[in-house]
């Protein structure tokens, strides 16, 4: 049986900070490692089959139309490559 400190330690190694940019703005966000897990108000909840088997789905799709896409995002960005050189 793991203590309290092991336990509060893996909780701690859980959540993470991570910098993102939302409408040019800096914003940190908590994000969790742990699968099956999501974050809610800053704190780790475990998501229900339900949502589960929808994200997967979703991913699946948004995936099919990345591939398809994949080219034009590619040329994009070798353009705007450019124009920073």
């Amino acid at each position: 049986m793991k203590t309290f400190k092991e336990l509060t330690a893996e909780f701690v190694e859980a959540i993470k900070r991570k910098v993102v940019y939302r409408g040019g703005k800096r914003v940190v966000k908590k994000v969790t490692d742990k699968d099956g897990y999501k974050m809610v108000g800053g704190k780790e909840v475990k998501m229900s089959p339900k949502e589960k088997i929808a994200r997967k789905k979703a991913g699946k799709i948004a995936a099919r139309k990345r591939k398809g896409k994949s080219a034009q995002i590619a040329k994009k960005r070798a353009k705007s490559m450019a124009k920073r050189k």
